[in-house]
């Protein structure tokens, strides 16, 4: 009977007092965007980004920012001004005051009340998801609108031959595509030359993209990592190209992104590949996770790619030197299944034009 009714004690201190069970969520989404994030970010964003997720929860309840309050207004009456706290407080104040913003739009929101306990996640969630698109928050709270679409399944990896060029198409970086790419590719000594589709290629594993990079350079800078708070990382190419110098063209498109955009953009700058194609995506960031709990955790942007040249990829993304489309400053086009790029790409390998 006594260890029941401590159990019983303790679970009603938490729900009476909900924001010491949840404060930590919010202490470590300042924490993270504060130290991590790429750029540099007051604690007054995080805190206007996160309370986003109360008019989400409830469309009558809406914040407006004022120089030294917050104001809380339900069907548009003003029900609450809240102090902000100063820019010189530490973090465990703000995500106090966050806390007990989120505790004043519960009684005044019945929606917000019924779901006080995911309020935490859902501040998370807006406040790191709304930094840059690729920083993101998971919980047992978060969902994803994609997980109701079947998912479409396609060969990572093909190869075939045209005349007496190698046609490699990579879909996504998996572990073991540089291996399939060297035996591809060894294994074509008479070969003159290579065609690597990375048409529709979103990304995958950056140490991939990279040891494909490696194949065919012969020493030099692949890409490099660069932000406000950390000092460059390089990622360098060692001896040897497997080709032996031999021509490579590589094919993107609009949907060309992130390792392939850094895989792209090593052989190009480096004068070892031309690419055919329109402007690539443009997502060039790094992202580390760091877990929370069982199941919470926060992947926060922590710095930017470059090409060897110093062209930055994120948002610019890679202009190829010959354009295949028709659109103005060749922009991003979805040329996946154009047949036509090919064609150009041997045509280029035979003539040089």
């Amino acid at each position: 009977m006594k260890r029941t009714g401590i159990l019983v004690c303790i679970l009603y201190f938490l729900s009476v007092c909900p924001s010491l069970a949840q404060t930590d969520v919010i202490f470590e989404v300042f924490s993270s965007l504060s130290q991590d994030y790429i750029n540099s970010v007051s604690l007054r964003e995080i805190a206007l980004k996160g309370l986003r997720a109360l008019n989400e929860t409830d469309q009558n309840l809406k914040t407006e920012e004022k120089e030294n309050e917050l104001l809380l207004y339900y069907n548009d009456k003003k029900i609450k001004s809240i102090p902000f706290p100063s820019e010189d407080e530490n973090l465990q104040t703000w995500a106090d005051w966050c806390q007990n913003v989120l505790n004043e739009a519960q009684k005044i929101s019945k929606s917000i009340s019924v779901h006080d306990f995911e309020m935490p996640d859902k501040f998370a969630q807006k406040a790191i998801e709304g930094m840059d698109g690729y920083s993101n928050y998971f919980s047992t709270f978060t969902t994803s609108t994609d997980e109701s679409k079947p998912l479409k399944i396609r060969r990572h990896f093909a190869s075939r031959f045209i005349d007496e060029y190698l046609l490699i198409r990579v879909i996504n970086f998996k572990k073991g595509t540089t291996e399939k790419i060297k035996t591809s590719v060894m294994e074509c000594s008479k070969c003159k030359g290579l065609i690597l589709d990375l048409r529709g290629n979103h990304g995958g594993l950056l140490n991939e993209a990279l040891s494909t990079a490696d194949l065919f350079l012969d020493e030099g800078i692949i890409a490099y990592t660069l932000s406000e708070k950390t000092a460059p990382q390089y990622f360098t190419a060692g001896k040897g190209d497997i080709f032996s110098q031999k021509p490579i063209v590589i094919l993107v498109d609009g949907l060309s992104a992130s390792a392939a955009e850094v895989l792209a953009g090593a052989l190009m700058d480096q004068n070892r590949a031309v690419l055919i194609g329109t402007q690539t995506y443009g997502k060039g960031t790094v992202q580390d996770v760091k877990k929370m709990d069982s199941d919470r955790a926060i992947s926060v942007t922590t710095s930017y790619f470059y090409t060897p040249s110093g062209l930055k990829i994120n948002q610019t993304g890679l202009t190829p030197q010959i354009c295949a489309s028709q659109k103005e400053d060749c922009a991003k086009e979805d040329r996946f299944k154009n047949e036509e790029d090919i064609t150009r790409a041997v045509q280029y390998l035979k003539t040089g034009i």
